[in-house]
C-alpha cells in the first residue's frame, strides 16, 4: 500500500495527513436544527485535487482558550475548522468565538435545544459541533486558529470547555498524485435507553451509505472518523461494508472478543503510530483499500454490542459492552490514484428543490449541483426550463467546495409542471449525471392536517400489516425536559465516574453532593415504561405541493419526539407513520402538530395540531 501519514506532536496538538480516500454520500441535506438523536452527516467538501488533504488539530477537553497551531506545506484550495464545545445540558445557552491567523469571526450564540443556527449541529445534553468555512483565512505556510466560550462569564450556565480545534484542509501540489475526496460533517448520538429522558428510546447505530462510482486506477483508500464525548474502558464499534476495523483490545475490565475505537486515545485503533491521549475524544484513520468496492458501501458506528447475549448492552458493571452515549461528528474518505495526464471536472445535478410555489407568487427553484472531479477551468453553463421552455440560463463558477446550490426565481402559473435542470462544461467526461427533473403542483396554498390512530404495541393485532415508515429521514428526539448533571456520569467531564441507571432521587444526592445545581434526571426504561407505535396521518388538501416540515409529538405536555418530512406532501396527498414512543401503560393526552415552527405557508392552520387522550394498553 502506498500511503503515508505525517503526525506531529506540539504542546498537544497534532496533525496527521490523509492520503487515499473516497466516499459518496447519499443523504439529505439536514437542518441544523438542535435534536436529541442527532443531526445526519452531510458533505461539506467533494471532489479531485493533484494533491492531498491534511488535518490538523488540538485534541481533548480543555477549558478555553484553546489554540492549534500547524504548517500547511501547499497551495490551499478550500479549508474548514471544527470547534466541539460541550454545554453541560441543552438547556444551558452561551457563546462560542473562533478566531483564525488573528481575523476573528463573530461570536456564535449557542442556544442548545432551541439552536437553528446552520453551521451548529448541537445533540443529545448539550454536545456542539460548529462548522467554519477558513478557505479564505488559511493560509500556506505557518497558522494559528484559536476558540473560546462563555465559560467563566458572570451568569454564565454552559459548561463551555473545548473538545477539540480541527481544520480540514485541501492542497494543490502538483509533485502529488490524484486524491479524490468526500468530507462529511454531522453530529450523531448513538445511546442506551438510561440516556434517552422520560421517553427512553435507544440509538444503538448510525449508518452512511456510500456510492463509488468506480475503484479502476485505485491506489489505496483510507477511512478518518471523529467522535466527541468517547470514553475508554466502554466498547464500540467501527464497520465498513460489514466488516470491523481497528483490532480486538484485551484487558481485565473488557469483555472478549470487544473492540474500542473511541477510546480517548487518538491514531492507536487504525494506523497506530504516534498515539495522542484526549479527554472525551478520538480521531482514528483505517485503510479500507481491500473493502472499498464500486456501487453502495456502508460505514456504521455503533455504541457497543451484546456480547454476552442477554439482550442488554450494558454501559456498567466489571465488564461493560457498551457506550452510555458516543457523537460521531466527521467523517472522511480519499481515493488516492495516479497523476492523469489531464483533469477533468465530473458535474451533476443531485437534487431539485422548489419553494413558495403558489398560485400568484413567485416561486424559487433551487439546484443542487455537486462537483464530483476536479475544479473546471471556465464557469459552466446551467439551464432552467419549465414544461420545455427555458427560464433562466447562466453561467456559473464553480466552487472550491464542490457543493453548491443555484437559486433561480420563476414565476408560478397554475397547473402541473416540470422543471428540468441542465448543467454543462468542459472536459466533463461523464453526461448522465447533467440533468434531473422534478414535477411540481402549483395552486392554492397548501393545507396541512393531522389525524391519529389508537396506539398499540409492536407486533400486536392493531399494528400488524402496515406499511414501513414512508418519510425519508426519521429522527426522534427525546427527553428535552429531562436533563442530567454534568458530573454525575462517566461522560461528564472532568469527575465523571460510571454509575448504573438510578432513581432521579439518587441522582439528585448526586448533584448535591458534587455541589451542582439541582437538575431533573433522566427516566429510564423499566417496568413502568413500554415501547408502543402511534400512528400519524398528515394530509395535505391544499392546491400546491407543501414543502418539508417537522412533525412534533407531545405525551401529556411534554415533547417526546420530532419527525422531517423532508419530501414535504403532493397536493391532495397523504403520509402516514408508526411513530416510536415509551410511555407507561394507561391513560395520556397526546398531542401531534405539523409544522409547528410555522415554515410553510398554509390556507388553516388550526387543523395543523391534533389533541387527544388515548389509553396506552
Amino acid at each position: 500500500m502506498n500511503t503515508k501519514r505525517i503526525f506531529h506532536k506540539k504542546h498537544g496538538t497534532g496533525s496527521f495527513f490523509i492520503v487515499g480516500i473516497f466516499l459518496m454520500l447519499l443523504v439529505s441535506q439536514a437542518m441544523a436544527m438542535y435534536n436529541f438523536e442527532g443531526l445526519p452527516f452531510k458533505t461539506a467538501a467533494q471532489g479531485e485535487v493533484t494533491g492531498n488533504v491534511l488535518v490538523f488539530g488540538s485534541y481533548g477537553l480543555q477549558d478555553p482558550p484553546v489554540t492549534s497551531e500547524f504548517t500547511v506545506p501547499y497551495e490551499i484550495q478550500w479549508a474548514r475548522t471544527y470547534v466541539g464545545v460541550w454545554g453541560g445540558t441543552p438547556r444551558y445557552t452561551g457563546w462560542v468565538q473562533t478566531t483564525v491567523n488573528g481575523q476573528p469571526f463573530e461570536k456564535l450564540t449557542l442556544y442548545g435545544q432551541d439552536d437553528k443556527t446552520p453551521n451548529v449541529y448541537c445533540t443529545g445534553y448539550g454536545v456542539y459541533w460548529i462548522a467554519y468555512d477558513t478557505t479564505s483565512l488559511c493560509r500556506q505556510g505557518q497558522n494559528t486558529i484559536s476558540a473560546i466560550t462563555s465559560k467563566g462569564e458572570a451568569e454564565n450556565k454552559l459548561d463551555g470547555r473545548i473538545y477539540a480545534v480541527i481544520t480540514v484542509v485541501i492542497t494543490k501540489d502538483q509533485n502529488s498524485g490524484n486524491t479524490q475526496y468526500w468530507i462529511l460533517e454531522g453530529n450523531q448520538n448513538i445511546h442506551g435507553e438510561g440516556w434517552s429522558g422520560l421517553n427512553p428510546s435507544s440509538h444503538e447505530e448510525t449508518m452512511v451509505s456510500i456510492s463509488v462510482p468506480e475503484i479502476t486506477h485505485v491506489r489505496s483508500a483510507n477511512l478518518t472518523a471523529v467522535y466527541l464525548t468517547s470514553t475508554r474502558g466502554q466498547p464500540d464499534y467501527l464497520t465498513f461494508n460489514g466488516q470491523d476495523l481497528g483490532q480486538v483490545v484485551s484487558g481485565p475490565n473488557y469483555p472478549e472478543g470487544a473492540r474500542d475505537i473511541a477510546d480517548e486515545r487518538s491514531f492507536n485503533a487504525g494506523y497506530s503510530e504516534n498515539p495522542v491521549d484526549g479527554r472525551y475524544f478520538d480521531i482514528e484513520t483505517f485503510d479500507i483499500s481491500s473493502l472499498v468496492k464500486a456501487g453502495t458501501n456502508e460505514v456504521t458506528f455503533f455504541r457497543g454490542r451484546d456480547l454476552n447475549g442477554d439482550g442488554i448492552i450494558t454501559e456498567t458493571g466489571e465488564k461493560p459492552e457498551g457506550e452510555d452515549y458516543l457523537h460521531p461528528v466527521l467523517v472522511l474518505l480519499t481515493l488516492q490514484k495516479p497523476r492523469p495526464e489531464a483533469t477533468e471536472p465530473d458535474l451533476a445535478i443531485r437534487q431539485i428543490e422548489v419553494n413558495n410555489a403558489f398560485e400568484g407568487e413567485t416561486a424559487t427553484i433551487l439546484v443542487n449541483i455537486d462537483n464530483l472531479g476536479t475544479l473546471p477551468l471556465s464557469p459552466a453553463e446551467l439551464k432552467v426550463t419549465i414544461d420545455g421552455t427555458p427560464i433562466e440560463t447562466r453561467q456559473i463558477a464553480i466552487g472550491k467546495s464542490g457543493v453548491q446550490q443555484v437559486s433561480v426565481p420563476w414565476q408560478t402559473i397554475p397547473g402541473s409542471h416540470i422543471i428540468r435542470a441542465d448543467i454543462t462544461v468542459g472536459g466533463d467526461p461523464d453526461s448522465s449525471n447533467n440533468a434531473a427533473e422534478k414535477e411540481v403542483k402549483v395552486g392554492s396554498l397548501p393545507d396541512l392536517s393531522v389525524s391519529l390512530k389508537p396506539p398499540s404495541r409492536p407486533g400486536s393485532e392493531a399494528s400488524s400489516g402496515k406499511a414501513p415508515l414512508p418519510l425519508p429521514l426519521v429522527i426522534l428526539s427525546i427527553g428535552l425536559a429531562a436533563v442530567i448533571l454534568t458530573i454525575a456520569r462517566h461522560r461528564r467531564p472532568p469527575n465523571r465516574t460510571i454509575v448504573p441507571r438510578i432513581l432521579p432521587v439518587i441522582a439528585a444526592a448526586l448533584l448535591v453532593s458534587a455541589g451542582c445545581g439541582m437538575i431533573p434526571a433522566p427516566a429510564t426504561a423499566d417496568s413502568q415504561t413500554s415501547l408502543y407505535l402511534l400512528p400519524v396521518i398528515v394530509k395535505n388538501s391544499g392546491g400546491s405541493d407543501a414543502p418539508a416540515f417537522i412533525l412534533t409529538i407531545y405525551i401529556d405536555g411534554e415533547k417526546v419526539a420530532t419527525k422531517s418530512c423532508d419530501s414535504g406532501i403532493p397536493a391532495g396527498s397523504e403520509i402516514s407513520a408508526d411513530i416510536p414512543v415509551h410511555t407507561s401503560p394507561g391513560s395520556h393526552t397526546v398531542k401531534v402538530i405539523a409544522d409547528e415552527a410555522g415554515t410553510v405557508k398554509d390556507s388553516d392552520r388550526s387543523n395543523n395540531v391534533v389533541e387527544t387522550t388515548y389509553v396506552f394498553p
